[in-house]
């Protein structure tokens, strides 16, 4: 890094440090609960086939425990997702029923769509589901089959399309949305699927923390706001640096009846890297030293 990108790293990060300072709760805004990080796909710009920690489903208690102090400090925003295909929890919709039930307002998933059978549709649109992301990648049957391994294209489609009709007979007010980070043409990406989901979102292939999945950064750092606003709890309840931290390498703490999420959300080790970040330091902590999020 040069001596001017070092000078305007550090500017950058301590004025976005300090707004998110300013802005920041007790609580996080967002927690994010990995109910399974089993995945039935293999797709190539994803890092699951090197995860090396066991593959968990996250017991009942566990997560009613987490979900319970999300209602209490009055958190409305919950993700059932992380490094996994949510649909693998065959728990799932009673999972977001019992968020739901206990005054959640945003309950979310993220899925690659293959598992959204017309059963397991019904039954996150009846358990109150508020809405869904499919991953869809590639310009066209080809392209997609060739990156999201082994999934099939037209499998996918059809199960989007019939989750969408099976919305929309219920009169659920779920949103159905697509996003994509690995296309040669986002036009074609969208055209299978533009008239039946309620919208599309276009990211870039990230590093997941220095897998080589993208270019390696270069430049300006910047602060990464998921230390500030996202918490993320991996099946087995340790709580880790942020999504992207697939293997759990930076682990903040770990949840269960002797430690919350505000304990570990305000304890030692979030303090440290929320610092480190401000003071354009990334390079200190080795999961945010290469990673592309970390970089304007």
């Amino acid at each position: 890094m040069s001596m001017i990108q070092d000078l305007s790293s550090r500017a950058a990060c301590r004025v976005v440090g300090g707004v998110y300072d300013f802005a920041a709760s007790g609580f996080p805004a967002v927690v994010r609960i990995e109910t399974t990080n089993a995945c039935n796909a293999r797709c190539t710009i994803c890092p699951h086939q090197s995860m090396t920690r066991p593959v968990v489903t996250m017991d009942d208690g566990l997560f009613r425990w987490i979900v319970d102090e999300c209602a209490a400090w009055e958190c409305r925003e919950i993700h059932l997702h992380n490094f996994g295909e949510p649909l693998l929890d065959r728990r799932l919709e009673d999972r977001v029923r019992y968020a739901k039930a206990q005054g959640i307002a945003k309950l979310k998933v993220f899925s690659n769509g293959s598992l959204l059978t017309d059963q397991r549709a019904r039954g996150l649109v009846e358990a109150g589901l508020d809405e869904i992301k499919i991953s869809f990648d590639g310009a066209g049957r080809e392209e997609f089959e060739a990156v999201r391994r082994p999934l099939q294209f037209d499998r996918i489609v059809e199960n989007v399309a019939r989750l969408v009709e099976i919305r929309n007979a219920a009169g659920s007010k779920l949103t159905v949305l697509v996003a994509c980070c690995s296309t040669s043409d986002k036009t074609a990406t969208m055209r299978g699927l533009e008239r039946i989901v309620d919208g599309f979102s276009f990211g870039k292939i990230h590093n997941w923390g220095g897998e080589e999945f993208a270019e390696r950064p270069r430049g300006v750092r910047k602060t990464c706001s998921r230390l500030w606003r996202t918490f993320t709890v991996l099946s087995d309840g340790r709580v880790a640096l942020c999504c992207l931290d697939y293997d759990a390498q930076h682990v903040l703490g770990r949840i269960g009846p002797n430690t919350t999420i505000r304990d570990v959300w305000t304890g030692d080790e979030y303090t440290r890297v929320r610092s480190l970040h401000r003071e354009a330091r990334q390079d200190e902590i080795p999961l945010c030293s290469r990673c592309t999020k970390s970089f304007f």
